[in-house]
């Protein structure tokens, strides 16, 4: 999945991601698109979506989760993100390298049972195309876990 097919699904880039000194930094470029509430967003490193995600709750305070959680694994300090994760952050995101996020609002659907918000249905549906598209086996992509 390329930068063209993320801003064909309407996703836009929000933030820059890096690790300095054992420690996840992620700094915010669209301060409008990270209050969205049921999102969707994507991870892009090297060329290569690496994680797709939703958030129920506003996207920075998602994106505030990740930096806490991960440098905490980074540093070896407690955090729930498991120990093989902590070694692709670190694999994926080496001294020099950054990444971009992506994200956009979940579409909204209608039906005769009324509205409702589809971002996690759109969630499955990106990482199905993910693994359908080879751009990383299965046990290499970072989803929420």
């Amino acid at each position: 999945m390329t930068t063209a097919e993320l801003t064909k699904y309407g996703l836009v880039p929000v933030a820059r991601v890096h690790i300095a000194e054992r420690k996840l930094e992620i700094f915010i470029i669209d301060q409008e698109t990270v209050k969205l509430q049921r999102c969707i967003y994507a991870f892009l490193i090297g060329g290569k979506v690496v994680r797709i995600g939703s958030s129920k709750a506003p996207l920075e305070k998602r994106l505030r989760n990740y930096e806490l959680h991960i440098t905490h694994a980074l540093k070896g300090e407690k955090s729930p993100t498991p120990a093989d994760e902590k070694k692709l952050w670190g694999k994926l995101l080496p001294a020099g390298i950054s990444g971009t996020i992506y994200a956009r609002q979940g579409t909204e659907v209608t039906t005769p049972l009324g509205k409702f918000h589809a971002y996690m249905d759109e969630e499955s549906l990106l990482i199905g195309k993910l693994f359908s598209d080879g751009d990383l086996p299965p046990d290499r992509i970072l989803r929420n876990l």
